[in-house]
């Protein structure tokens, strides 16, 4: 099939979603099918990339993508056109895609903005729906939604970017530190890869977090400090799941909290992703259930990443968060799980897109149906 990957983006991600698209589409070649690329520049541009594999996650990959362009059509192309979302896809990726396998990570590419224009599109993409995407991006619907399935969560509270503007981070801090005790994380509700979040041991450092997730989302998830083993969950289906053995982050002491520079950008091993862990055999199977109720819970659909904390002392499972596009880069968990399950990365891809058309298929009976009054 002829696979188009969408990468990069106007978000914070930019760079992780390059470094997964590269190991994609070696996986997609690897399982026969033919890639088609194309990049979304920090700019917001939509640009086909032609040059080779290895310079999609190089940091001038958009100068390299033009100067590829440049040499495969000498003349200006006429701009984009087209009387839909469709033929606006079409053009810019040289031909028409089988399906899509959006890598698009963060605001704008996995929280169902990017889905409703493939679906709008009417073309077959890898992944959730748009309220799926839009529920599991959300920490804070996230957890709702779980609580209400019964799924337990650490203990939060939200704050609102104005009542920051109106109290002053300094007050809000006192308040929360007053009623949750400290240390306390802080969080953009609407984010990914831990980008925004910071801990917090004292009120000034609580002041300075909230008003440094402020700038990345109006709504800002405050969750109790919970002492435990991060535990991760790649989860593969439309329904029925099938979730992977659970993997474990293993921090050094060099850092104490998994946050973006450690997931992705690390060259001194403070983080490491290890699949399958040491987990009771009972433990780990409750684990794996709760990634599976979570994502039925949620409506996911293709991948997801489900994290959990497991707290030292008490045994406590408690829900962290969804990732319905998880990393697919050579350090990320998702792809090592299934790799250690007997699914390498060229047979994952491959099974990614035969559950995007199954859905695909499915989202066309049901429209079908409703143009019939059924």
């Amino acid at each position: 099939m002829k696979v188009l990957v969408l990468f990069g983006g106007v978000s914070t991600e930019h760079l992780v979603s390059c470094r997964s698209a590269r190991n994609i589409i070696a996986g997609l070649r690897e399982a026969g099918h033919e890639p088609l690329a194309v990049g979304i520049t920090e700019g917001g541009e939509w640009l086909r990339f032609l040059a080779p594999d290895e310079d999609i996650d190089a940091p001038d990959w958009e100068a390299r993508a033009r100067a590829a362009l440049a040499v495969a059509a000498p003349q200006p192309a006429p701009p984009v056109s087209g009387n839909s979302v469709r033929d606006f896809i079409v053009q810019l990726a040289g031909s028409e895609p089988d399906l899509v396998f959006p890598i698009v990570h963060g605001i704008n590419g996995e929280d169902g903005s990017l889905q409703g224009l493939l679906q709008l599109a009417d073309l077959p993409f890898v992944g959730s729906g748009v309220l799926a995407s839009a529920a599991a991006m959300d920490k804070v619907t996230t957890k709702r939604l779980a609580e209400a399935a019964g799924i337990r969560t650490a203990r939060y509270t939200v704050v609102q970017r104005d009542e920051l503007e109106a109290e002053g981070a300094g007050q809000v801090a006192r308040r929360l530190a007053a009623g949750f005790g400290l240390p306390l994380f802080v969080k953009p509700s609407n984010g990914g890869s831990s980008v925004g979040t910071m801990g917090a041991a004292t009120e000034a450092e609580l002041a300075e977090a909230l008003a440094f997730a402020a700038g990345y989302d109006r709504t800002i998830l405050v969750e109790e400090h919970v002492n435990a083993r991060e535990i991760e969950v790649a989860v593969l289906g439309n329904g029925p799941w099938e979730a992977a053995r659970a993997g474990e982050i293993l921090l050094n002491e060099e850092v104490a909290y998994y946050d973006y520079e450690a997931k992705y950008f690390s060259t001194s091993a403070v983080a490491e992703a290890v699949v399958p862990t040491d987990l009771a055999p009972e433990t780990e199977a409750e684990i794996r259930r709760l990634a599976v109720e979570t994502c039925r819970t949620l409506g996911i659909a293709g991948l997801s990443r489900v994290d959990f904390f497991l707290e030292h002392g008490t045994g406590r499972i408690l829900l962290n968060e969804v990732n319905n596009l998880p990393g697919f880069t050579a350090i990320s968990l998702y792809p090592m799980a299934f790799a250690a399950a007997g699914l390498p990365l060229a047979a994952l891809c491959n099974r990614l897109c035969e559950l995007a058309l199954a859905d695909y298929q499915g989202r066309r009976r049901r429209s079908s149906h409703q143009r019939r009054g059924e």
